[in-house]
């Protein structure tokens, strides 16, 4: 079956005019997110580039159809990814990149606009390099869900594939003295870059909301100062690992630690100092122990380790080693050494019965016992 172009570029803009009603209607409901208004003016100005390049056939007037319609081409991908900038760091993102990218094509294309196929080379692989360069850029956004910045940094490596090939094939036709056989050719790229520019905006806002899901769910269950697991998210996550452990009839440890005379190392070092030391903490018991055990800070200065499948002989050792590397490990605070140790209450439950809330308690009072025997050791319930 024959495709008709007219048709698919129409389709093509209809989509894109739609998708950016969408963000439109989006940016209203959600004003602080200017990258929602940034991706609706990508869908705006693909549209008008689609219509102005489209009328090649019909006016001969090479600075609009050639010039102004291929700076809206180029324009159309450094706007997604401006976009994709100002969402990632949610505050005012710098136009220097954007604008050096049109400047730098547009004086070409002032030279090339009056020969088509050349302006066209010249557009191609300016915006296959743009479409690369997105590609990285997904790569680089860390927090992003895995799936969408997936199938974002395949469209957009896609992208540059077909430019780089749209390129190639104009390029070699340049002297060609019948250019209508390549014409099959260069519809069926075109068409595919129309609709894989139309898919691609279509995911921006699944992007975002994905990325804005993984940042709440990260905000519920994570720490924010040490990035460990909150007491909410302890509780859920080891209740789980305990009826686990309860049916395989499997030991099941549980880790109260608290930071000693912390209140003083605040007041003399200040909450800054404080800070500091309870994230180099958190860094420590996390390297310390295994990726199956549970570690989480479930108050001010007190953190939980829920650990399965060890017996009271272990557990004995990695408390002692906790405590060691603890009271070893230098703190420091503009050059002066900063004291820290920490005590432990220990909890080994065997076969037992008993829910988590009743191992928290009995831990937090081996813990109490461990700090009135001294402080920097640790204790069983």
């Amino acid at each position: 079956m024959e495709l008709h172009l007219p048709t698919l570029i129409v389709t093509a803009v209809s989509l894109n005019l739609l998708v950016g009603v969408l963000m439109l209607i989006i940016f209203q409901s959600r004003r602080s997110q200017k990258s929602f208004l940034t991706w609706a003016i990508a869908c705006f100005v693909f549209a008008l580039g689609a219509i102005v390049a489209s009328l090649r056939t019909s006016i001969d007037q090479q600075w609009l159809t050639i010039f102004v319609a291929d700076l809206l081409i180029v324009l159309t991908p450094l706007l997604a990814i401006h976009g994709l900038r100002q969402y990632q760091v949610q505050g005012p993102v710098s136009l220097k990149l954007l604008t050096l990218v049109i400047s730098y094509t547009a004086l070409p294309l002032t030279l090339l606009y009056t020969a088509p196929n050349h302006a066209q080379v010249f557009t191609s692989v300016v915006c296959a390099a743009i479409f690369l360069f997105a590609a990285a850029y997904m790569l680089s956004i860390k927090n992003a869900p895995s799936l969408t910045k997936g199938i974002l940094f395949f469209l957009f490596l896609v992208h540059a594939l077909l430019m780089f090939g749209l390129a190639g094939t104009l390029f070699q036709n340049l002297s060609e003295a019948n250019p209508m056989a390549v014409e099959p050719l260069l519809n069926l790229i075109l068409i595919t870059h129309l609709f894989l520019t139309t898919g691609t905006t279509m995911l921006f806002p699944v992007f975002a909301f994905a990325m804005t899901e993984k940042q709440l769910l990260e905000l519920a269950n994570f720490d924010e100062l040490t990035q460990l697991y909150n007491r909410r998210a302890f509780y859920e996550r080891s209740s789980v690992l305990l009826a686990k452990n309860r049916v395989l009839r499997r030991p099941f440890v549980v880790l109260m630690i608290d930071v000693d005379h912390f209140k003083t190392i605040n007041d003399r070092y200040g909450h800054t100092a404080g800070d500091a030391c309870l994230q180099q903490l958190a860094y420590l018991l996390r390297y310390a122990t295994r990726d199956q055990d549970i570690v989480a800070r479930v108050g001010g200065e007190e953190f939980a380790i829920a650990i399965p499948d060890i017996d009271r002989n272990q557990a004995e050792l990695l408390s002692y080693r906790l405590c060691e590397q603890v009271s070893q490990e230098i703190f420091e605070v503009n050059g002066e050494r900063v004291p820290l140790t920490v005590s432990i209450g220990i909890i080994y439950s065997q076969s037992s019965r008993r829910e988590l809330e009743e191992l928290i308690e009995a831990a937090d009072g081996a813990l109490y016992e461990a700090k009135a025997q001294g402080r920097n050791g640790f204790a069983f319930a």
